[in-house]
């Protein structure tokens, strides 16, 4: 029985999570464009100037996770990587709420946070930092390092 309302109360948190979100993102101006990505209950993609971002609804062990994410730039063979490695984490220590990470040859910009007891000015937060921030170094990342601006 426990495990039932348990469900239940997933279940309920997911339901208005994606209201809540499709609100905030309509609220900033974006079309609600759902996208299918892999391992996430629910998503959506937006474009902010030269940066895509996706806002995906993921699942953890504890609760549903809201998650931000750009992919600001792909490396290639000619990027000094342990240069910009270095000067990501410069740049994650003047970031509030997001964080540069890598994943294979990509740096992301990225928030993530539970959904339990979320409410409308932390998810339009998390957008709006992930969207600007990431459209405002994507162009400067790739001119100063090489590689290409998005996947």
């Amino acid at each position: 029985m426990a495990q039932a309302l348990f469900a239940n109360q997933r279940e309920a948190n997911l339901q208005s999570i994606v209201s809540l979100v499709e609100a905030v993102i309509a609220e900033l101006g974006y079309p609600s464009t759902p996208i299918d990505e892999p391992g996430a209950l629910r998503g959506w993609q937006m474009t902010k100037g030269s940066a895509t971002a996706k806002v995906t609804l993921v699942d953890r062990a504890n609760f549903t996770h809201l998650r931000v994410c750009s992919i600001v730039m792909t490396l290639d063979a000619k990027v000094d990587r342990a240069a910009l490695y270095a000067h990501l984490l410069e740049l994650n220590a003047g970031l509030c709420g997001s964080a540069f990470a890598t994943q294979g040859d990509r740096v992301l910009l990225l928030a993530e946070r539970s959904t339990l007891d979320l409410d409308r000015s932390e998810v339009k937060d998390a957008i709006t930092r992930v969207t600007e921030a990431a459209d405002d170094h994507d162009d400067v990342l790739v001119a100063r390092f090489g590689g290409r601006m998005g996947a």
